[in-house]
């Protein structure tokens, strides 16, 4: 009998405790090894869990993009995208004013392994978005629109974030800034 997959909340606790080892580290250096022995899960696990030791951190990746998704769901009926995205992203990153958050996303950004996963988790999010973003602009949700319309909500997302470390704003501060920036002139308005 195959094994089943661990639930989301495992996955999470494991990757809280990877992030951790890596935030200490500031980097990708740390073992597999050192990361199994945060986690309590073996080793063997471990690799059927994560195809790359970078890959522990997706988890938490996909809960915040799936907090991005549910939040833009959330948004009431009128707004423009620019104004429902800006909103949607603060309401999923508006806790992340502590230290331990920033030095989290410090961490990935410096390190081109943990970065290449964020990226595509970030990448994968365009198709949790598109049912909210095809809602919002009147389109199908296969349509190009929609496919650019989730890619700026990316965008925004990608710099609000780059600019909530590098700059120490908050997120209602970068969201504001990334989208003034991203949906001047938009023509979902």
């Amino acid at each position: 009998m195959a094994r089943r997959p661990p639930d989301s909340a495992t996955l999470l606790g494991i990757a809280r405790a990877c992030a951790d080892v890596l935030v200490a580290a500031g980097d990708s250096s740390p073992t597999v090894a050192a990361l199994v022995a945060a986690s309590g899960v073996s080793e063997r696990s471990f690799h059927r869990y994560f195809p790359t030791k970078a890959d522990c951190l997706r988890p938490l990746f996909d809960e915040g993009n799936d907090a991005y998704a549910a939040a833009l769901a959330a948004q009431p009926a009128g707004l423009s995208l620019g104004e429902a995205v800006t909103r949607a992203f603060v309401a999923a990153n508006d806790s992340m004013t502590d230290d331990a958050s920033r030095a989290f996303m410090r961490t990935v950004f410096g390190d081109l392994a943990l970065r290449r996963v964020w990226l595509e988790a970030s990448y994968a999010t365009a198709e949790v978005l598109r049912p909210a973003v095809a809602a919002r602009i009147g389109a199908p949700e296969r349509a190009v629109a929609t496919t650019v319309a989730c890619g700026q909500a990316i965008v925004l997302a990608i710099s609000a974030l780059a600019h909530m470390v590098e700059d120490g704003l908050t997120a209602p501060e970068a969201a504001a800034a990334a989208g003034a920036a991203l949906f001047a002139g938009d023509r979902h308005e």
